[in-house]
């Protein structure tokens, strides 16, 4: 949760009570502490595959991610290992905390600019990334890259100073993007304008300083953050002028796109060398220009938030919120399954904030401790684990491989709703595909229906009376994410969309609708699937030939297709853009990952970008909150009139959202 600022308890041991009392057990156990962000770890029960000394393949059920790699240093590497977990609310306080040495640990999370600073204060070592072979086996090469282009100046013995890279000390976690989540509902509502206008808007940054939008929209208490808004504001034309600049881009109904076959010529040229420059400007000049833009982005915002903004929108308390992407995907969710309103999450079209989340060895952690963290780093960046922590975080792990490409093929895929049967319980977080039920030797039990290798069942396009659940158009027995069985035939899935659609007018007509009435329903109902391009995430890391790749999702597993994104034409200028939901914001498309920047450490000019954020958040009240502040005002004369003394406590409620295990287990 890009380690963001949580109104927290403090330091929480979640394995207080497993371990407690002396428990001869572990009385011999090696204790390793862990320090990370609250909700950031997997907590649900998941299953484990592994090989033993033997070459037996062992499948473990874990209750939760910690206790699992608990288990399986005791069960695979016949280590003893006790683990304490301790939970902090931002950076610079982690940082405060550990530089008083008084709490030592032996892994940390936080974020890539906390890790530039540790390793510039001597305070971390280098991780023998031999020993971790899940994690070079599985890490997307493109996140990795990344990593290894940020450098840090690290003092050594001899007073001199190194320049090293990032991932020779750190290891990937999470990632993510920073954009604008934003209700069009409500926002056309409140502002008397069009959806269609509010989308089409919220593709840009400037968006954000509109006067139309005064009043809507909270932005993160973060100066970080904050101030990478300013910077893509105040240079935005210079940022326009350089996608130009590269030839990598071409203008295309208003908006700057990757050119084919440009990607990697764009990174090199474009997004490394100039992109990142921007982005990272933090001399007096510069940061004195984004003062003035965000004292004007100021006046026009409802109020600073910390964490409240993922809740407020979801509430209808905003309609816009500037917002980390495994934050939107929360508020998405929620708000689709709880109250029904649709959210979306937009990475503006000139680009903006790619950020990680990295695990680090603190110095102080001696080589015995050192590797059994190592050990964790490597249990950690398996797939299984990756996807058992991305179903409880939400976020978007940096490890990619075939257990999580099947999640989100799962999640978001449409191909995977086309084929099974999906059960849409009272409770969205009881909502799941149809599981077949397992005998003790893992094999399906017979019930009369039909499933794929994995249990899930197959649609068979009839109804099935008292049952709410998806059994679709057709029979889908047979059908693969490379191939569409339909009622016995096979066919490509773009085929199948032409069939989809055919049933679905047919029905219609059946049903008696014809003119508008029919060109209405037909539009709201029909398919037409977009592709989406995730190669920089998966490539290398599945169990698959690598040649050849065809060009459709049928042929090239690294396509994946989406039926959430949204093409939004402006009718004036004949401009497009394209904004999308939950898949959009943790996977965003090959051709948006050049406009992306890391934003580093300030390093030396970290105090001018501090005395900006003091002028920043101490100028006058914000209109949001003068109005709280004077509701408060008027709520302390009521209660000062009636002689009435009354103190209330409010304590921020730990989010909740895990999905359910899967229906059955083997």
């Amino acid at each position: 949760m890009k380690l963001k600022n949580k109104l927290l308890l403090g330091a929480v041991s979640l394995f207080t009570l497993a371990f407690s009392s002396g428990c001869s057990s572990h009385e011999d156990a090696l204790i390793i502490k862990i320090l990370n962000c609250e909700d950031y770890i997997g907590e649900s029960e998941f299953e484990f595959t592994y090989v033993n000394d033997q070459g037996e393949e062992i499948t473990a059920t874990y209750d939760d991610v910690l206790s699992g790699f608990s288990e399986y240093e005791s069960e695979k590497l016949g280590k003893k290992v006790k683990v304490i977990y301790d939970t902090y609310d931002t950076n610079e306080t982690m940082l405060s905390s550990l530089k008083t040495g008084k709490t030592q640990y032996d892994l940390i999370a936080a974020s890539d600019y906390a890790i530039q600073k540790m390793m510039m204060m001597g305070m971390l070592q280098k991780i023998d990334r031999t020993r971790l072979d899940n994690y070079n086996d599985y890490c997307s090469r493109f996140l990795l890259d990344q990593m290894e282009s940020i450098t840090a100046e690290v003092p050594l013995a001899d007073g001199k100073t190194s320049i090293e890279k990032m991932a020779d000390y750190s290891v990937g976690y999470m990632w993510g993007t920073l954009g604008i989540l934003f209700n069009p509902a409500k926002v056309a509502s409140d502002k008397g304008l069009d959806e269609e206008t509010v989308k089409f808007d919220m593709q840009s940054w400037h968006s954000l300083w509109d006067g139309k939008y005064k009043g809507e929209m909270s932005v993160k208490d973060s100066m970080r953050d904050t101030y990478s808004v300013g910077i893509m504001e105040r240079f935005g034309e210079e940022i326009e002028n350089a996608l130009v600049a590269s030839g990598c881009f071409e203008l295309e109904s208003g908006s700057y796109v990757l050119k084919e076959g440009a990607y990697t010529k764009a990174l090199e040229t474009y997004s490394a060398p100039i992109l990142t420059e921007i982005f990272n400007r933090c001399d007096e000049g510069s940061v004195k220009q984004v003062q003035e833009t965000l004292l004007t982005l100021k006046d026009n915002i409802f109020g600073f938030e910390v964490d409240s903004g993922k809740d407020d929108i979801v509430k209808g308390l905003i309609g816009m919120n500037l917002a980390w992407s495994g934050d939107a995907v929360y508020s998405m969710d929620r708000g689709e399954n709880e109250s029904e309103q649709i959210i979306y999450y937009s990475v503006p079209k000139t680009g903006g904030n790619i950020w990680f989340d990295s695990w680090a060895i603190p110095a102080t952690s001696d080589a015995e401790h050192k590797a059994v963290a190592e050990d964790f780093l490597n249990f950690v960046s398996d797939p299984q684990v990756a996807a058992a922590n991305m179903d409880t975080i939400g976020y978007t792990s940096f490890i990619a491989g075939d257990t999580v490409h099947n999640l989100v093929r799962q999640w978001y895929d449409p191909r995977a709703y086309a084929m099974f049967v999906y059960h849409e319980a009272d409770w969205w977080e009881d909502s799941d595909f149809i599981y077949a039920e397992y005998d003790e030797e893992g094999e399906i039990i017979p019930d009369g229906y039909s499933y794929n290798e994995e249990g899930l069942r197959y649609q068979d396009g009839k109804e099935h009376a008292g049952e709410d659940d998806d059994y679709g158009y057709f029979d889908m027995t047979g059908s693969t994410y490379e191939e569409a069985c339909v009622d016995g035939q096979k066919m490509s899935w773009e085929d199948y969309q032409t069939l989809y659609n055919e049933a679905v007018e047919e029905e219609a007509k059946e049903e008696g609708l014809s003119g508008e009435e029919l060109a209405a329903y037909m539009d709201e109902n029909l398919i037409a699937w977009d592709v989406v391009d995730l190669t920089y995430m998966f490539e290398g890391t599945l169990d698959i030939d690598e040649e050849p790749l065809g060009e459709t999702p049928d042929t090239n597993p690294y396509l994946f297709y989406t039926d959430e994104y949204e093409t939004i034409e402006d009718e004036e200028s004949g401009e497009s853009v394209t904004i999308g939901r939950q898949f959009y914001a943790q996977y965003p498309d090959m051709k948006m990952i050049p406009k992306l920047a890391v934003m580093r450490d300030y390093g030396a000019n970290n105090k001018y970008v501090l005395s900006m954020w003091s002028e920043v958040k101490s100028n006058a009240l914000t209109p949001g909150a003068a109005t709280i502040f004077i509701v408060i005002i008027g709520v302390a004369a009521v209660i000062i009139a009636a002689s009435v003394i009354s103190n209330s406590i409010f304590h921020s409620a730990k989010k909740a959202r895990h999905k359910e295990e899967e229906a059955s287990k083997r």
